[in-house]
């Protein structure tokens, strides 16, 4: 029995070692029961862990002198010597106070828990060990990097003595004598939870609660107190204050212990969740940003193929843009608002990329079968716009950049404020520059006659107060920076 169990852990070995995995964190397996220490050790392994073994205490210390550990698997029931001494006389060496230990046990007696609680041990594990209880607890055991911070705050030295004797192995325990005092401890290094005293001179444990939960960031810091007041209305306010739980002195160490590490564990797993949220939500944010700049760059593109349907017209699309955003702008949209006004003009003629370009390029007066032929680019603009889900606004500017305020317009006939207001904004730009711009049939016109058909159009064709907005641009720029020309300048 002896040989093949030996034989099966040693092949589970060489199986992970030959596989290539990196096993990283080192176990030691203390157990004198040679098929639970086979089985253990086995799933152990299964999830990569580096796994040595001993049957005995005393073989124990011979494997830790030969290589350290990381966790240390402890059984308390051991014929040479109780996993409780075993610990017990580790601690003894600077070198293993820290180490971390779960122990595995059989044992039901609360003086075998409260004793290994003392030494340290970060878990009990119930033999025979279920693989999910053991992996749990194992991966806890790793997750604790660093020791927790208390910060016990008494007014009597020797409570804060026994605080730090009896919870010391386990945690890194800080003392204050005060409430003055404790709150500069936080100040400098905020600690994982606080163990309070109730009555306390000059300011008492109900005052520090209130003047930590007003510190930022420290509104979640779990406060504990200790009492000797066992009744329902110090109880009620307490909790009332903010307190996350309370412990009455005197109080069995066993169940302050497990107390607090369920707190702690709470609180690790409430800052997980945040930072979980955190990552997710700083990567939808990356994610949503490089959505825009693709949506940005398909919208150039486009825009850009626009364009180069018609040789007069080059940079079209992109100067209205620029007037539509300067109106909205003027208009006190904000940056979002304008962002979006901007695409949506850089695409009010997407649809003229399904018109022969022969039409578009005509030098003279297009006739009636072709003028109705350019007038479909509104309707077809709109259709493939509405295809794209995620900027639902961008078929507006598309089909209604040819309405007239006085409902002379197409392709519906739309009149005043039924006009979208982006739309209303893009005929006013789309106008300004067709006049101020090279086209097939003529030059562009000087600003005085631009600046005279915009007035005539006011209440007509524009939007009476998009129309002088227009006019305040126009009047803001002197020198006619804003007119095009059929190479883009």
């Amino acid at each position: 029995m002896g040989c093949t169990t030996v034989t099966a852990a040693a092949g589970m070995r060489f199986m992970f070692a030959r596989s290539g995995r990196v096993l990283m964190e080192r176990i030691l397996l203390v157990d004198d029961d040679e098929m639970n220490r086979m089985v253990s050790e086995m799933v152990l392994l299964e999830f990569g862990y580096d796994v040595d073994t001993a049957s005995s205490g005393g073989e124990c210390f011979e494997k830790l002198k030969e290589k350290d550990c990381d966790l240390l698997l402890l059984d308390i029931d051991m014929d040479d010597m109780s996993g409780l001494e075993v610990l017990e006389k580790l601690r003894e060496d600077p070198k293993y106070l820290d180490l971390r230990t779960i122990f595995l046990t059989a044992s039901s007696q609360t003086g075998d828990m409260t004793e290994a609680i003392r030494l340290g041990a970060l878990d009990f594990i119930r033999k025979p060990a279920l693989p999910e209880d053991l992996i749990s607890s194992v991966r806890q055991a790793f997750q604790a990097r660093r020791k927790e911070i208390i910060l016990a705050v008494d007014d009597e030295q020797m409570n804060l003595i026994a605080t730090k004797e009896l919870f010391g192995i386990r945690y890194d325990v800080r003392s204050a004598t005060s409430g003055s005092a404790a709150l500069e401890m936080i100040d400098k290094e905020p600690p994982d939870l606080v163990l309070l005293d109730l009555h306390m001179p000059g300011m008492d444990g109900l005052e520090v609660l209130r003047r930590i939960h007003e510190k930022e960031g420290m509104e979640n810091l779990p406060v504990v107190f200790l009492t000797a007041d066992d009744d329902e209305d110090t109880e009620a306010e307490l909790f009332k204050a903010g307190a996350t739980d309370y412990i009455v002195k005197p109080f069995v160490l066993q169940v302050a212990m497990q107390r607090i590490r369920r707190l702690l564990e709470l609180k690790h797993l409430q800052d997980s969740l945040q930072d979980e949220v955190n990552r997710k939500t700083e990567a939808l944010s990356e994610s949503n940003r490089k959505i825009r700049n693709l949506s940005e760059q398909v919208i150039f593109a486009l825009a850009g193929a626009i364009d180069a349907k018609d040789s007069y017209t080059n940079g079209h699309s992109n100067r209205v843009a620029d007037y539509a955003r300067e109106i909205a702008k003027r208009m006190g949209k904000n940056k979002e608002e304008q962002n979006e006004i901007y695409n949506i003009a850089m695409l009010h003629d997407v649809g003229k990329i399904g018109i022969p370009g022969s039409i578009i390029n005509k030098p003279g007066k297009l006739n009636e079968e072709e003028f109705t032929v350019i007038r479909s680019h509104t309707i077809k603009g709109a259709e493939i716009l509405r295809t794209i889900s995620e900027m639902p606004s961008l078929s507006i500017g598309a089909r209604w950049h040819h309405e007239r305020y006085d409902g002379k317009g197409y392709p519906d006939g739309k009149a005043g404020d039924d006009i979208p207001e982006i739309a209303r904004i893009i005929c006013v730009a789309d106008c300004y520059d067709a006049m101020s711009s090279d086209r097939s049939y003529r030059k562009c016109l000087p600003q005085r006659i631009v600046r005279e058909e915009i007035e005539k159009g006011k209440g007509t064709q524009f939007d009476p107060r998009i129309a002088d907005i227009m006019l305040q641009m126009i009047d803001d720029d002197k020198e006619y920076r804003l007119k095009g020309s059929h190479d883009g300048d």
